[in-house]
């Protein structure tokens, strides 16, 4: 009864296969959402910091290199 024999081998392979991919789809998977996660929060920092440059206080020094630059 719990001797070994060719069928139980070749099934205990499959299952120990069929449960190694399973793992390895579900950490693909999970990677791929981190990756997006990441990838979505950088895109809204620079987002954020596209703001902030615009809403830069120009002093009167900065002023006149933009004249000087627009003048060329």
């Amino acid at each position: 009864m719990l001797g070994f024999s060719i069928p139980k081998i070749l099934l205990l392979i499959f299952i120990i296969l069929i449960v190694w991919y399973g793992f390895k789809m579900l950490e693909r998977k999970s990677f791929g959402k981190v990756k997006n996660n990441k990838s979505k929060k950088s895109s809204k920092k620079n987002a954020k910091e596209g703001v902030q440059e615009t809403k830069k206080d120009y002093t009167e020094a900065d002023y006149t290199e933009i004249d000087e630059d627009n003048e060329r």
